[in-house]
């Protein structure tokens, strides 16, 4: 059941990596909802493989984000970094720093 909900998330994810509307790709809530689809609500993954953010370091997180972003980390889930500012990336890591692992 849960590899399911992956390939259709993964599928949403692929989709909206093509076509964010311009009003949607403005929208903070709208991106952290996007990375909690894998990362897990408050950044604590339930899913095998993809790691948890809560409470690790923001500027790794920014770090390893922008390495997907400017192509230098190779990941298909992680199509939506394409899309993030660098304001946008520091603001989602400074959010999961902020969270409990627990």
């Amino acid at each position: 059941m849960r590899l399911l909900s992956f390939n259709r998330t993964l599928a949403l994810l692929l989709a909206l990596g093509s076509s964010i509307g311009a009003a949607a790709a403005q929208d903070a809530s709208f991106k952290l909802e996007i990375c909690q689809s894998c990362h897990g609500d408050a950044g604590r993954s339930q899913m095998p493989g993809v790691p948890s953010l809560a409470g690790r370091d923001a500027s790794e997180l920014a770090t390893q984000v922008k390495l997907f972003r400017d192509g230098q980390r190779q990941n298909p889930q992680m199509v939506m970094a394409k899309h993030l500012t660098d304001d946008e990336v520091q603001e989602l890591a400074a959010f999961f720093a902020k969270q409990t692992s627990k």
